[in-house]
């Protein structure tokens, strides 16, 4: 008999002894089982009153609800039942909440009574088991959700079933309520015996739940259409995987839990019994929770576009270890890496995901997203592109460079590590080379993987001269963003992690949004010289070096008298506040209005021999502002 042919016996029983519990997982889809099909197969016969505990506070605020609902059930029944249309009219209004009981009652009676009826009238209503010619079924939902005693709940939930004689479904997650700290194991039992008739374990159809899902998507009209269809074509080409990352079986319709167990079986030891217990123990928290599913399969479409436009292979493998990530963290097993931050997989994840989850194809900034909700598609693109660079790396010193270590033959260590560490000395790798070189170092120590010896200081020398570069670029570097994350300090020897603070330091900083604004100045200066000072007023940097002396000396000589006065103002003004910043380069700056001052000073002189009387007064008001600054900034210095 299939669960609800179970619940139809049991609706159908005439003075049932007890309640029937219905169990499962949170989100598994009990409640909708209960409020779509067992209410819709048995509407002609039965009245289904359906009422969540989740955060009830007394046993009086859960008679008042089922009070509440049954009235509400009982207005809306189309049977007769013999009360008046006034009457029935009331019932409506408690519904809507818009209307009272005095509004029937003569007119002097109802000012007095005003208010109190309307408060009370659920204390006068009796509560029967039958709506007409319906048959009324109680349904106690989130149990386990409650701010009562579950003991109380139950004896509460009793007075339905032993004294009003009212078929009763309790709806629970079972393993929540013998997880509570306040519930005590052998006292719920033996007050669940005497009141629950029967318990029913709901495990949902899976199949059909993935199905349905999928099916579910709806493909907008539009630009988009298209790109809609080709996810929901590729969901459904990967439907049995997605199935069984979801249920925990595989296609052959075999547990998790039975192949570690059959594994356990193979071996002995002492060592894989630990290891077999733990994994066991992990399995029992997989999460079957509908909603869950519907959120990770909507939000996977996002990243399927970055995928599918860049061609990537294996995209697949980018949904089930995202499917993956995102089930365990919405279930509460997805922590932060005890060691290595997110950037290696969870341990927990490995186990419960089993052969869909691979940390190969999940991203720093996709966790950054699934954690956080803070999209970064910048960033995101930089990683997934870093990734297919990976997979596509063919020569041992590449392949050193882009993976983990435990992912490498040993040939490939032996022959491209020492290439890879003079690249790193000679400042040629990318920051994030040089962070895989650091965490490869860590994990060589912690499996006894020999390494050639490696030249800290000459790698930090290194990593100076890449920050040097990527300073002087000013380019975006979108990926720097998310390469780095926190770190276990006791993982890493000293000289790993003095290495380590210095890429991560650099990339919390604001360096190269300085060293871009710095270019974008430099580039507009020689366009349109009053504009670059326009578009600067906002903008952050923290030094006026030679070369912006130079690019300004010259943007001033080549504008009109119509825009000197301005150009002057706004250069001052400019200046003025990006002094008062904390990262203003004080003597660097200095230099660069000194070479500046000196620029126009052999200005002035030329503008004197040519009789220009009108760009020497502007000229010199201009030398005047460069020398406040000037003094401004030695007397800070000193």
């Amino acid at each position: 008999m299939d669960i609800i042919e179970e619940l139809k016996y049991y609706c159908n029983e005439p003075q049932p002894v007890g309640a029937i519990m219905l169990t499962g997982e949170w989100g598994c889809g009990k409640t909708y089982l209960l409020k779509n099909e067992l209410t819709e197969i048995m509407k002609d016969t039965h009245i289904f009153i359906h009422l969540s505990l989740f955060g009830i506070e007394s046993i009086e605020d859960i008679h008042k609800e089922v009070k509440k609902k049954w009235m509400y059930a009982m207005a809306d029944s189309k049977h007769s039942l013999k009360i008046s249309d006034n009457m029935k009219n009331v019932g409506k209004g408690l519904k809507n909440a818009t209307e009272s009981i005095t509004d029937y009652l003569p007119e002097t009676i109802g000012k007095i009574t005003k208010g109190v009826l309307s408060i009370n009238i659920i204390d006068f209503v009796s509560i029967k088991s039958q709506i007409g010619d319906k048959k009324v079924i109680l349904i106690f939902d989130d149990l386990e959700r409650a701010n009562l005693s579950v003991i109380d709940l139950l004896g509460c939930i009793n007075e339905y079933c032993e004294n009003m004689h009212i078929n009763t479904i309790v709806v629970a997650n079972e393993e929540k309520i013998k997880q509570s700290a306040n519930t005590k194991e052998i006292t719920y039992d033996e007050i669940k015996e005497k009141i629950i008739q029967r318990t029913i374990r709901y495990i949902p159809n899976y199949s059909n739940i993935v199905a349905s899902v999928i099916d579910g998507i709806i493909i907008p009209d539009g630009k988009d259409e298209e790109g809609f269809k080709k996810y929901k074509a590729f969901l459904k080409e990967n439907e049995n995987s997605i199935n069984a990352i979801f249920s925990g079986y595989s296609s052959e319709k075999v547990s998790n839990e039975h192949m570690t167990s059959q594994r356990s079986q193979m071996c002995s030891g002492q060592e894989q019994d630990s290891e077999n217990n733990k994994e066991q123990e992990v399995l029992k928290y997989r999460s079957h929770n509908i909603r869950s599913l519907k959120f990770a399969i909507e939000d996977f479409r996002r990243i399927y576009s970055i995928l599918n436009e860049k061609k990537v292979d294996n995209k697949e493998k980018w949904l089930f270890s995202y499917l993956s990530y995102v089930l365990c963290y919405r279930a509460g097993m997805a922590t932060d890496g005890q060691r290595y931050g997110t950037l290696f997989s969870d341990e927990k994840i490995s186990i419960v995901y089993k052969g869909f989850y691979n940390e190969k194809y999940i991203t720093g900034g996709i966790i950054s997203w699934i954690r956080a909700g803070k999209w970064e598609e910048d960033v995101i693109n930089a990683q997934i592109d870093y990734s297919v660079m990976r997979d596509k790396a063919k020569s041992p010193t590449d392949k050193v460079r882009v993976n983990s270590l435990l992912d490498i033959e040993e040939s490939d260590i032996q022959e491209g590590f020492p290439i890879l560490i003079n690249e790193a000395y000679e400042g040629v790798l990318e920051l994030r080379d040089y962070l895989g070189l650091i965490l490869n170092s860590v994990l060589a120590r912690e499996y006894n993987i020999k390494l050639p010896d490696i030249n800290w200081g000459k790698i930090c020398k290194g990593i100076n001269i890449q920050i040097d570069k990527v300073i002087q670029s000013g380019e975006d570097k979108p990926h720097l963003k998310a390469i780095v994350s926190d770190y276990d300090n006791n993982s890493f020897s000293a000289e790993e992690m003095n290495a380590y603070k210095i890429i991560d330091e650099f990339v919390k900083s604001d360096k190269i949004i300085f060293e871009k604004n710095k270019n974008i100045y430099i580039r507009q200066m020689e366009i349109n010289p009053l504009k670059a000072l326009i578009q600067s007023q906002n903008m952050q940097l923290y030094s006026f070096d030679n070369k912006m002396a130079n690019v300004t000396a010259e943007g001033f000589k080549k504008i009109s008298n119509l825009e000197r006065n301005d150009f002057i103002e706004y250069f001052k003004s400019m200046w003025m506040v990006n002094m008062q910043t904390s990262d203003y380069k004080k003597e660097l700056s200095t230099y660069g209005f000194k070479t500046l001052q000196e620029l126009m000073k052999q200005f002035l002189k030329e503008c004197q021999e040519k009789s220009l009387y009108i760009v020497e007064i502007h000229t010199s008001s201009f030398i005047k502002v460069i020398e406040e600054l000037i003094d401004n900034k030695e007397q800070e210095i000193e």
